[in-house]
């Protein structure tokens, strides 16, 4: 009886741990393809950037725009700084988590 029981725990923590692990994949398969067309993307911008500078000198819409631009973009900057610390704190929070269940 013991045996079954301690069988089934076994076979759900398994099937628990590689639902987890196919979770994971699957995240790590969507970022890739996020961080290509993210890429793509960036690659378009910065042409469009290239052409805007040549413009403003003798288009004083392109240089508001450029300039308008740019402050969205430190804004940008400092959302994903903010991003960056909250994941990062977040991994050091788990971590801890870890260790302090970790048994000695």
């Amino acid at each position: 009886m013991v045996d079954a029981l301690i069988s089934f725990v076994i076979d759900q923590l398994a099937s628990t741990a590689l639902e987890q692990i196919k979770e994971n994949v699957r995240l790590v398969l969507d970022v890739e393809k996020e961080v290509e067309q993210l890429t793509k993307s960036l690659k378009k911008i910065h042409a469009v950037l290239k052409d805007a500078e040549k413009r403003q000198v003798k288009e004083a819409v392109v240089q508001e725009w450029l300039d308008e631009l740019t402050e969205v973009a430190y804004e940008m900057d400092n959302v994903l700084d903010e991003w960056n610390t909250q994941a990062l704190k977040q991994q050091i929070e788990e971590q801890e988590d870890q260790d302090y269940k970790r048994p000695e």
